[in-house]
């Protein structure tokens, strides 16, 4: 670990805009006692965000967002479960015709935007960074300013608390 705190005293928005600032490059780790959220960051932008529960699989989003059907997606799973290779989902899916790679990208970038939106909300926990730490190089990267997810996701959070 190079550098840590604790999300009681620095909120989730501050630390990600901390990093953005400081131009630093490795993984953050959010981590609460049900969950573990890791963003990634290139010269302070943020390039892939995941989380550990709660988080849709990719084949359950595009389901539910009209893009796929279950048997598209069931044909597609056992490909991927009999597949030495370890082929990815996705690319098994694209492979298949099913969905095309800009279809891919946009579903996993509404997913990694969803993880931003979700951490925003921790109040509790712990944060980590590890210097140069970096995602797979077959990861699909986000590509959006880092300071309009955190609006949306504060926008997200005070619609949130008005309608409770």
């Amino acid at each position: 670990m190079d550098f840590g705190g604790n999300l009681s005293v620095v909120e989730p928005a501050i630390v990600l805009q901390i990093f953005n600032m400081s131009r630093l490059t490795g993984e953050l780790k959010f981590i609460t006692h049900t969950n573990v959220a890791s963003f990634y960051f290139r010269d302070g932008e943020l390039i892939f965000a995941t989380i550990d529960t709660r988080r849709k699989k990719l084949g359950q989003f595009l389901i539910e967002s009209g893009r796929l059907t279950k048997e598209q997606l069931g044909e597609a799973l056992h490909e991927y479960l009999s597949n030495e290779s370890q082929e990815r989902i996705g690319h098994i899916l694209i492979k298949k015709g099913f969905i095309s790679y800009e279809t891919l990208v946009d579903a996993i970038q509404v997913q990694m935007k969803e993880v931003v939106y979700e951490v925003l909300s921790w109040k509790d926990g712990h944060f980590v960074f590890f210097k140069d730490i970096m995602p797979r190089d077959d990861e699909i990267l986000l590509d959006i300013k880092l300071d309009h997810l955190i609006l949306e996701g504060l926008k997200r959070l005070d619609e949130k608390t008005r309608n409770v």
